[in-house]
């Protein structure tokens, strides 16, 4: 029985991850306070996305996929739904940052990402983005 729900469970993972852009990763527990803090902070991080000039990089975590919910003491996807609509100023602002900015477009455009999808970020000083998103 435990093969048949490891299977189930790679097999899941394998399906989702499929259609997933590259350098996207599901969130861990290390992430959980990043992901909160940059959802809280998405309209001041707003005005940070409106002084970048080039995105060396953009890295993905996807707050809406985790197959082990049931078996983890992951938050649920929807803790993460309920933050984002607490904070939804905030995050409207980020993501008119992001379309508004031709670097942030065009980065995320490479990489398959509707900036809809954003529910926040962290930006470091060389204008390189972790986003936090939700599947369409």
């Amino acid at each position: 029985m435990k093969h048949v729900i490891v299977l189930l469970i790679a097999v899941a993972v394998w399906v989702a991850a499929a259609g997933v852009p590259d350098a996207t990763a599901q969130v861990s527990g290390a992430d959980i306070q990043r992901a909160s803090s940059a959802i809280m902070n998405a309209g001041n991080r707003a005005s940070q996305v409106k002084a970048i000039k080039r995105v060396p990089s953009v890295g993905v975590v996807r707050l809406d996929f985790n197959p082990m919910t049931a078996f983890s003491d992951l938050p649920d996807p929807a803790e993460y739904r309920i933050m984002v609509s607490r904070n939804a100023a905030g995050v409207a602002k980020l993501r008119q940052a992001l379309k508004s900015n031709p670097a942030t477009r065009e980065a995320l455009a490479k990489r398959g990402i509707d900036p809809n999808q954003v529910a926040g970020a962290q930006i470091s000083s060389n204008g390189s983005l972790r986003l936090y998103i939700f599947s369409r």
